[in-house]
């Protein structure tokens, strides 16, 4: 069982409980504070405290029926054979021979509790000890066992074996005064708790009622020795997982209703400007856009905002059915905002505006923090008046002066790198505007439904026709030099282009062995690349020469670009197919693919190059080698979020809501995607949405 965290479970009584923690044997008001400081502030709490792991515990038996039985705790008692007393200052342990009937046990203690201790310990004393065994070896071992001493033997019950719950220690309570605390809260709060989950939906997934599943955890009803408790304790564990994410569901489905049932969304119905578009678009659109399109027109056709999540891996035409969507809005008479998180990618998402809606009389706006203050004036004017139909920027559209006079679409690319508080602001801007949020990243299902459950989600798997894969090399610093010499030799002979990726602009002390854009840059050009037009590219430039650098590159005035991840959106060069990636091992999966997605934009085979640092661990050389061996950003994403969690795949800010006390999004997502339609069934009337 996972251990207790902050989650979305609360338990349900016929009448509030009154037992307190003081109120459990053992625990006075100091213990009481220890696991306060725990976040287990009640008994209720205290109840949702789950074991971290279940032990056979041999109490009070013969040494030989501990052995026979292989234990993995014993609670015996036998004669101390010999003491074998560490010098002072000696890193050996104590050790204690104690021999019980016919069987002998060696106590050890790495570092002694007090002064004086070992000269307690007499051979031919009886002593009764306890704690986990380690079989390993002739002689079976207790580290740091608690113990009492006695003169005589003791008289002890009959042998028994028994299944233990163990639970995570805690500061200043004894291990066996924890789980008879959890016991008592157990048996005197369970008659009380009623199922938050209805039961018809218990009995369909085959569940066990809360009491039971917590009676399992805790108590051990199920008797070890059946062949059905390991399957009770699955089912029990089951339970508490399926009601944790069924209440998470359940509240964002609510949350879902209540942003749609007192609004009254722009209804856009004309779609007469979205077919001239397609009609001009020189390629045919895939299926998945299709279907994605016609979803989100029907979104807009609806009084109720639209709310939904476009999810789509590099290269599979998200941005165009963006356009599609807003198209079908300014045919309605809204404006519409097109926000993306850097001044790169916004201004790449106005060249391919101007190229979508040349001569349909659309008029198109920019809105970036580093435009010229006349140039923004007159942008801010023609949002407030109405004269601009599609604005497209960054943070600067939500700050306090922008004002729109007709606001209906608002479309927020790369989504995950925007805070809830900073869409929302956007939002504010127009009177319940229907919502379209894009992710180039793509987002396993799970964590997408428990992060973004208040949104609907579309997902965009396929790549326009002819793209090829790009392939994909794993290489050490040893093969460099062959690296450059094919890039070099490829754009002599095709005239092609090459971007080269580097986790630092400059050399620093505090990343020795990584590689950087600027030192880099000049060695290449000097060296392997001579006669190449090389170019630098990264964050600390102004942004004058980040657009220049950008506008020549895309120009075919420049060969190679060295430069750090600002390349990572908004990079749209069909001529550059070469990528280097330095360092590669220092870069997530998602960010990795991401990159490689600068290249195989056209119908021209690309490459990618991996040029890993010296010894790299086993873990990072396995990641790469996967990475290498799939270009499916979905099947990539499993395996991020697999190796970095759902906190560092989507960051702190978005990932929140990702904390569970029982599930896990990985181990449990069959499960999360049945909690969640059996909560928007109940909430919606529909599993579908």
């Amino acid at each position: 069982m996972p251990d207790s965290r902050p989650g979305y479970f609360s338990l349900t009584y016929d009448e509030p409980p009154s037992l307190s923690l003081e109120d459990l044997d053992g625990i006075g008001p100091k213990r009481a504070e220890h696991l306060r400081s725990r976040d287990i502030d009640t008994t209720e709490d205290l109840l949702l405290f789950v074991p971290r792991k279940y032990r056979r515990a041999a109490r009070f038996t013969t040494g030989a029926r501990a052995a026979e039985a292989n234990a993995g705790y014993v609670e015996l008692c036998g004669r101390i054979e010999r003491v074998n007393n560490p010098p002072r200052h000696s890193r050996r342990p104590l050790e204690v021979h104690v021999v019980c009937g016919q069987q002998s046990f060696k106590l050890l203690w790495f570092n002694l509790p007090y002064r004086g201790f070992a000269q307690k310990l007499k051979a031919g004393g009886w002593v009764t000890f306890s704690g986990e065994v380690d079989w390993d070896g002739g002689v079976p071992s207790v580290a740091h066992p608690s113990m009492e001493l006695s003169k005589k033997k003791p008289s002890l019950p009959d042998a028994r074996v028994e299944l233990e719950p163990v639970y995570v220690s805690m500061e200043g309570i004894p291990d066996a005064t924890l789980r008879g605390a959890l016991e008592q809260a157990a048996r005197r709060l369970l008659p009380a708790v009623q199922d938050a989950v209805p039961a018809g939906l218990l009995d369909r997934r085959d569940l066990p009622r809360i009491r039971k599943a917590l009676r399992t955890i805790h108590l051990l009803d199920s008797n070890e020795d059946r062949p059905s408790f390991e399957a009770d304790l699955r089912a029990a564990r089951d339970r508490l997982v399926y009601e944790e994410f069924y209440s998470l569901q359940v509240a964002l489905a609510n949350e879902y209703v209540q942003q749609r049932r007192a609004a009254r969304a722009p209804q856009c119905t004309d779609r007469e400007l979205g077919r001239d578009l397609v009609r001009r678009l020189p390629f045919e659109l895939t299926d998945d856009q299709k279907k994605a399109a016609g979803r989100l027109a029907d979104d807009l056709g609806r009084r109720m905002p639209m709310r939904r999540l476009l999810q789509g891996d590099v290269g599979s035409g998200k941005t165009v059915v963006a356009f599609l969507t807003c198209a079908i809005a300014i045919d309605n008479g809204c404006q519409a905002a097109f926000m993306a998180p850097t001044d790169i990618l916004a201004r790449q998402h106005l060249k391919t505006a101007r190229d979508l809606f040349e001569d349909l009389d659309v008029s198109l706006a920019c809105l970036t923090g580093s435009m010229p203050e006349p140039q923004r004036r007159e942008t801010l004017r023609r949002l407030a008046d109405g004269s601009a139909d599609l604005v497209i920027g960054t943070h600067a559209l939500f700050t306090d002066d922008v004002a729109f006079d007709s606001l209906g679409m608002v479309v927020v690319d790369e989504q995950h790198k925007f805070g809830v508080d900073q869409r929302e602001a956007l939002l504010e801007k127009g009177r319940d505007p229907h919502l379209l949020a894009m992710t180039a990243t793509p987002i396993p299902r799970s964590l997408a439904h428990s992060v973004f459950g208040d949104l609907d989600l579309t997902v965009i798997r396929q790549k326009p026709p002819g793209r090829l894969p790009v392939r994909t090399f794993l290489r050490t610093r040893q093969s460099a030099p062959d690296v450059y010499e094919y890039v070099r030799d490829r754009i002599r002979e095709t005239g092609q282009q090459a971007f080269f990726v580097y986790p630092l602009v400059e050399e620093s002390q505090k990343a020795p062995g990584r590689r950087s854009a600027v030192d880099s840059a000049e060695t290449l050009a000097n060296g392997p690349l001579k006669g190449l037009r090389v170019a630098i590219l990264h964050g600390q430039m102004r942004d004058e020469a980040k657009s220049e650098t950008m506008r020549a590159f895309a120009a075919g005035d420049i060969d190679v670009l060295c430069a750090t991840t600002v390349v990572e959106v908004g990079m749209d060069v069909p001529n550059a197919t070469m990528m280097v990636i330095e360092s590669p091992e220092v870069f997530g999966l998602s960010q990795l693919h991401q990159l490689r997605g600068r290249v195989g934009r056209s119908e021209m085979q690309s490459m990618c190059v991996l040029l890993a640092g010296y010894g790299i661990t086993d873990d990072a050389e396995k990641r790469l080698t996967h990475f290498a061996g799939t270009d499916d950003g979905f099947e990539l994403a499993e395996v991020d979020l697999e190796i970095r969690g759902p906190g560092q795949f989507l960051g702190e800010r978005q990932s929140g809501r990702a904390e569970f006390r029982f599930g896990d999004l990985i181990d449990d997502a069959e499960l999360l995607e049945v909690a969640r339609r059996d909560a928007r069934q109940r909430i919606l009337g529909d599993a579908g949405r």
